[in-house]
């Protein structure tokens, strides 16, 4: 069994500045750094036989206080690109507030949360189709990169059994793999916040959730 331990950065600048972020990126604040050090003290017990991230410096960061914390600098970080957040396209450094609002008119005035992770494949096609850069990602691109990353980590034969495994991503992307694994957790969730610990576990078949102790 290959438990992956799939972490939300910890707090950016654009984050404290209450802006969307995917593919632009900022440095951790020292709330961030705070939060993320926290976790390497709630996650000491756990041994982890490899690390992985986006290659977002907000995720390498958060990784790297996650392990040092714990003494674990001797792990190296391998970052992979299939980790990375939502394109957000256009609406990318938006403030939350006029992305939120703009999503919602796009699916016809969605004003939930909950409701907007439930259609979360729209929230990604709305992005998609209007975006005017020509960088977003419609769901399935996104899905199947996020899938296929965490299925190649399971197959490394240089895993031992029963190996844990430190992810440290972004928050739609963790939606994503709940959508994919555990819909019915999503839908009752409201935003994910920074620092949000997700457990996944690898049968060699499929991939199950699992409720962390630090929920």
């Amino acid at each position: 069994m290959i438990s992956f331990y799939i972490i939300r950065h910890g707090e950016t600048l654009l984050n404290s500045l209450n802006r969307a972020q995917g593919w632009s990126d900022s440095p951790l604040t020292g709330n961030g750094e705070k939060t993320a050090k926290e976790l390497g003290i709630k996650l000491k017990n756990i041994t982890f036989s490899a690390a992985y991230t986006s290659d977002m410096l907000r995720a390498e960061q958060t990784a790297k206080l996650i392990l040092s914390t714990k003494g674990n600098d001797d792990i190296k970080i391998q970052k992979d690109m299939r980790l990375r957040e939502w394109c957000l396209g256009s609406m990318d450094a938006e403030h939350n507030t006029t992305f939120i609002q703009v999503v919602s008119d796009w699916l016809g005035g969605v004003t939930s949360f909950a409701e907007l992770n439930r259609r979360l494949p729209d929230v990604a096609m709305a992005i998609y189709e209007h975006d005017t850069t020509g960088m977003a990602e419609p769901f399935t691109d996104i899905a199947n990169r996020l899938n296929s990353v965490l299925v190649d980590i399971a197959h490394n034969k240089s895993l031992k059994e029963n190996s844990n495994i430190l992810v440290v991503t972004h928050a739609f992307a963790i939606k994503t793999f709940l959508y994919l694994f555990a819909p019915e957790k999503l839908c009752t969730m409201d935003k994910l916040k920074n620092a949000t610990i997700l457990k996944l576990l690898y049968d060699g078949k499929s991939f199950l959730f699992e409720k962390t102790d630090f929920e």
